[in-house]
């Protein structure tokens, strides 16, 4: 039989095997439309089958988990399900032994069977004198019909015989299957291309690549019902085959398995499964399933987990230090990373966007937002920056301005670095509207320290730009943003600035401040400009995972991380003052965001907005 996950629509049997062996079935003339399978049996016969107990053996099975009817995965509940799994069931129910279910590729299946890896497969794998060398197989259960396939539109040839009889006709099969075989006995290896699945093989004849190809009848029905007005079958059967279990050589199960087998055939319980996963009324299509052996595999040196770095300072200390960063976390989880920096932020969230499920991205809130608002990418981690996992904005006005409350802004001049700074702008905005200001004018600085220069040199009435609050207030006390954010007095002439030039440092005060910036021009900047408020909390940059990353590698991943930020390779790495600086690794949750969702809402951004 096919074996492959890429079959469509619904799958309707047309030849139940109601005994241990059936003849070939004779050629018969297309359907008009799908028979429905026969009744269960409602007598069993007098001498009834004796079967064995088990003890209650666990049996490892090989399963595809994206063949329909036999075996899939419901998207909408992610419960495994189809005609293999109610069998299975009912029958070690009957033979007291524990199915323990394995998912598995079709390709390797019987050769891994054979070697003993599994107790049996199976996954509606067609009984063959070749398979048979390699496994045992159990009595069949269903006969399966091969038809030719063909386009709605083809008047060229009837059936396979009148196929055969034009050189230029190609057929298409999916590699590795009864259906393939088949196709070259009739017309060739060399008119028939090889597919790696039966979706492409049958793709290839939709579009005019083949012109035919050779499929089971319950598979092509289901083509039929997914692609009525593209194809068709013609033509008698080609070939009879049955379906059966397989076995290791020599396997002690072989034999209640077919007994069970007979036990359903006489009481009716076969042909009442048959009638629930290959009649009518059976409707899944492989829209509805997902692809259960076939899910591509991420974090393996031939799929990476794609790591992204917003281009925020120089790319090669990003890729340098993300290196050190991706050999830990394989050390730790045993996967594989691969590292960039895209182009841009919206380049770097266009990628997340178009490769859901492998990639993790550092991208900073207002990112997070626009692309979790994109396609669902899902935050984990906020930065920590010397002790903080939120940062502000502040309102700066001149010491001796008159300006006292957030209401006296109304009507001033306001300076702020350019519209797309978050914590200098956007997170204004909520501000502005919460208290009904609104400026007379708007001086774009052209950057934080232009903000404090216009504020100093009285060009404006008020500028907003970063606010970072001390570590703490020098007796081990933490630092509370109730408190009046602006240094005391008493120690305005104390303050100086940290060797990097980004803090001022006044006493037991260590401020990230944008007035630092600005003391080598202005000394008394301190003296001159003070703080009037500071902003909400604003949550740091994150690091985020596509909306389809892998549940089970995303908790290994945030595990191995958050050991990898209390080693000292960190701090060459993420940590790294001329990388992002970030000095520990914190919870983050998607509603923290919320007040950047309301700055992107107040100034109308767009992925657009954040450049190419």
């Amino acid at each position: 039989m096919k074996k492959t996950y890429s079959l469509f629509g619904i799958l309707i049997l047309l030849s139940l095997v109601m005994a241990s062996c059936q003849a070939a079935a004779e050629p018969t003339p297309e359907p008009t439309q799908p028979p429905a399978p026969p009744a269960p049996a409602t007598q069993p016969p007098s001498d009834e089958v004796s079967l064995p107990d088990l003890g209650g053996r666990e049996i490892t099975i090989a399963v595809e988990n994206a063949y329909l009817p036999f075996n899939y995965i419901r998207l909408d509940t992610g419960e495994a399900e189809g005609w293999d799994y109610d069998f299975i069931e009912e029958a070690c129910a009957r033979l007291n032994c524990t199915p323990v279910w394995v998912e598995f590729g079709w390709d390797t299946m019987i050769a891994s069977v054979a070697a003993g890896q599994f107790d049996m497969a199976t996954d509606g794998i067609t009984i063959t004198e070749e398979r048979a060398q390699q496994v045992e197989f159990s009595e069949g259960y269903v006969s399966i019909e091969q038809r030719l396939m063909v386009r709605i539109d083809e008047d060229r040839f009837s059936d396979i015989e009148v196929f055969k009889t034009d050189p230029n006709l190609l057929l298409a099969e999916q590699i590795n299957t009864t259906n393939y075989k088949t196709a070259v006995e009739q017309v060739g290896e060399n008119r028939v291309q090889a597919f790696d699945t039966f979706g492409l093989a049958v793709q290839a004849l939709i579009s005019g690549d083949v012109d035919g190809v050779i499929i089971d009848e319950v598979a092509g029905l289901g083509y039929l019902g997914a692609n009525a007005d593209k194809v068709k079958l013609v033509g008698p059967t080609i070939q009879s085959d049955e379906l059966g279990f397989i076995f290791p050589k020599g396997s002690e199960l072989v034999e209640p398995f077919n007994l069970v087998l007979r036990e359903m055939k006489a009481d009716g319980f076969l042909a009442q499964i048959n009638a629930k996963w290959f009649g009518p009324s059976f409707t899944l299509t492989y829209d509805d399933i997902g692809p259960g052996a076939y899910a591509e595999v991420i974090g393996t040196e031939e799929h990476p987990i794609k790591v992204l770095f917003v281009p925020s300072v120089d790319a090669q200390v990003i890729v340098s230090g993300g290196e050190i960063m991706a050999e830990a976390l394989h050390e730790a989880t045993g996967l594989y990373f691969e590292v960039s920096v895209p182009t841009s932020y919206a380049a770097t969230i266009e990628e997340m966007c178009a490769s859901p499920e492998d990639t993790m991205g550092f991208i900073p809130g207002l990112g997070y937002v626009l692309a979790n608002q994109l396609c669902g990418v899902d935050v984990s981690f906020k930065a920590v920056r010397f002790g903080w996992d939120y940062y502000w904005a502040q309102i700066l006005v001149p010491r001796d301005s008159e300006i006292e409350t957030l209401e006296d802004l109304d009507g001033k001049v306001w300076a702020y670095p350019d519209a797309g700074s978050t914590s200098g702008y956007l997170a204004i905005l909520p501000i502005l509207e919460e208290f009904g200001i609104t400026p007379s004018e708007t001086v774009e600085a052209g950057g934080h320290t232009g903000v404090v220069r216009a504020i100093y040199n009285n060009e404006a009435d008020w500028g907003t730009t970063f606010f970072s609050p001390p570590l703490n207030l020098g007796d081990g006390t933490q630092w509370q943003l109730g408190d009046n954010p602006d240094i005391p007095d008493d120690l305005l002439d104390e303050c100086a600035v940290s060797e990097d030039g980004g803090r001022l440092i006044c006493g037991d005060w260590r401020v990230l401040d944008a007035r630092a910036s600005l003391r080598s021009e202005a000394p008394d900047v301190v003296q001159q400009v003070r703080i009037l408020a500071i902003s909400d909390d604003v949550p740091n940059d994150t690091l985020s995972f596509g909306p389809d990353f892998p549940e089970d590698l995303r908790a290994q991943i945030e595990e191995a991380l958050v050991a990898f930020s209390q080693t000292e390779a960190w701090d060459v790495s993420i940590g790294n003052q001329d990388f992002y600086g970030w000095t520990a690794l914190s919870p983050a949750f998607d509603e923290e965001y919320d007040i950047i969702r309301r700055m992107v809402a107040l100034a109308g951004i767009s992925l657009e907005d954040l450049g190419r």
